[in-house]
């Protein structure tokens, strides 16, 4: 009996490894908005998780329509791809450059983890400014014209920096330093805000902040990892130097902290943040000491570029432009130093340090490109649309804030009215145990008092009859289906009175 054995060209190790590093990084976009939605006031917390969440919507199905195609697909060009490979027809192509051990839809899983993050890292640049539709418009528009053909410059097999020499193992030019320039531009192009304050933004949820950062730091395992293309040495080689990178990083902030007097736990956040971003670019290069080293210097660059930032005349306001534009920059231009062709015999090559000092050349080249290139389409989209349809806020929605502005909602509402409830709960029950109508029980308080016994105490009386007309008027407005203003102002009226 004669049988046939069909013999897969794919690893399940290799596979498997890259479904997984997939999922890392498609969890960096909820992580990323996490992490900007801790720094921003509270009228527009739920606004910027909206503006990274839809990013995932977006992007993903303009890179299963054409992206993915524009960006790795047959080329018609050392500077772009085609629509061979629209709407994914490939099906299970063996694709023996992007993917040779496991599925090439795998690896367009993977990359399109990485088209989603990038235009969702711009919105940090551009809190609450900035009209919901024309930033849809714009991060579609923006994913095709500027992301993909960098992506295939960069890493298309037959993309033109990358037969140039410009070394970029995971992003530092085509993630950080797009979204750094691109959200530089944007808020330029934006102005500032209205109650723009150049020493900062107010942080209104700081455990929002470190559980981004945390999780940010976890998802860029298979940020950097997963870019070596198997389960392999080099994987293991980019993984540590991207966890020795985060906490070189994390350390070097909190020590230059320290000597000037406190420690930030936002600086905190932003410190292995930035280191890793130094050594994305240069993860699969280098030997674990010079990540230690990158991660330092680019911490410090940082740093100080946020120190002088009150001097400077843009509304960048979560700082893209300063930890990712030019972190990004660092590390690519670092690359250029510290990289070794034993590190990585197949795409590796040795840097200035090492006797070839013409790989720093190759590197400024690819920076160059991608500040040239960020810039142009992100202005080429929005003035346009700033022509066509107002891409600005009205100043009254600034005001107002994103959440009840553009979205109708605030996540403040329900702890308000969950009080209001407890509150008219409280005096119901009273009234009925006295006997009396609930407007003449008398008044709910609520006091604060201060650690410090010197300092006067500050008590609120609540008056029961505005308690439940506030309430009613509530209760008037949900039957009917009205939304009325006083979710946007306290639902208690009060009066401040100093003892």
């Amino acid at each position: 009996m004669n049988s046939t054995v069909t013999i897969s060209p794919y690893d399940t190790g290799d596979n498997a490894w890259m479904m997984t590093s997939t999922a890392l990084v498609l969890l960096m976009t909820p992580a990323l908005a996490f992490f900007y939605g801790g720094l921003v006031e509270h009228k527009n917390i739920l606004n910027q998780l909206f503006l990274s969440f839809i990013c995932m919507g977006i992007v993903f199905v303009q890179w299963v329509l054409f992206g993915f195609s524009f960006a790795f697909g047959p080329p018609v060009s050392p500077g772009f791809g085609s629509f061979d490979w629209a709407v994914l027809r490939f099906g299970e192509l063996y694709n023996p450059n992007y993917s040779p051990t496991y599925p090439l839809l795998t690896y367009c899983a993977y990359q399109g983890t990485f088209a989603v993050i990038t235009p969702a890292l711009i919105s940090g640049a551009i809190v609450g400014r900035m009209k919901i539709i024309p930033y849809m418009i714009f991060i579609f528009i923006w994913s095709t014209v500027c992301y993909d053909p960098m992506a295939h410059w960069v890493w298309g097999d037959n993309g033109w920096l990358k037969h140039l020499g410009t070394l970029d193992f995971a992003g530092g030019t085509v993630v950080h330093i797009l979204s750094g320039v691109s959200g530089l531009v944007a808020s330029i192009i934006l102005g500032k805000r209205h109650d723009y304050d150049p020493r900062g933004t107010p942080a209104h949820n700081l455990p929002f902040t470190i559980l981004g950062t945390c999780l940010l730091w976890v998802g860029w395992t298979g940020f950097n990892a997963g870019s070596a293309n198997a389960a392999s040495g080099l994987a293991a080689l980019a993984l540590i130097n991207t966890h020795a990178a985060a906490a070189a990083g994390l350390i070097t902030w909190v020590v230059i902290d320290a000597i000037r007097g406190h420690i930030s736990i936002s600086g905190a956040c932003i410190g292995p943040i930035a280191g890793l971003v130094g050594i994305t670019p240069a993860c699969g290069f280098v030997q674990p000491g010079w990540a230690l080293l990158i991660a330092i210097i680019t911490t410090c660059i940082v740093y100080s570029l946020l120190l002088l930032k009150r001097f400077m005349r843009f509304d960048d306001t979560l700082d893209v432009a300063l930890i990712h534009g030019c972190g990004g920059i660092s590390g690519a231009f670092m690359t250029g130093l510290f990289s070794q062709k034993w590190v990585n015999e197949i795409s590796g090559g040795d840097g200035a340090f090492y006797g070839r000092p013409i790989q720093l050349w190759y590197q400024i080249a690819g920076i160059l490109t991608a500040i040239g290139f960020a810039a142009t389409c992100t202005a080429g989209i929005l003035l346009p649309l700033h022509l066509i349809m107002g891409i600005r806020l009205a100043k009254e929605d600034e005001v107002v804030g994103l959440d009840v502005a553009a979205h109708g909602e605030s996540w403040e509402m329900v702890a308000s009215r969950a009080l209001s409830s407890l509150i008219t709960k409280i005096i119901e029950e009273q009234a009925a145990n006295q006997g009396l109508p609930p407007e003449q029980i008398g008044t709910f308080e609520l006091q604060y008092t201060p650690v410090n016994g010197k300092k006067n105490l500050i008590t609120i009386p609540l008056s029961t009859e505005n308690i439940r007309s506030n309430q009613a008027a509530r209760n008037s407005s949900e039957e009917s289906g009205e939304r009325q203003a006083y979710f946007e102002k306290p639902d208690i009226i009060v009066k401040l009175n100093e003892k």
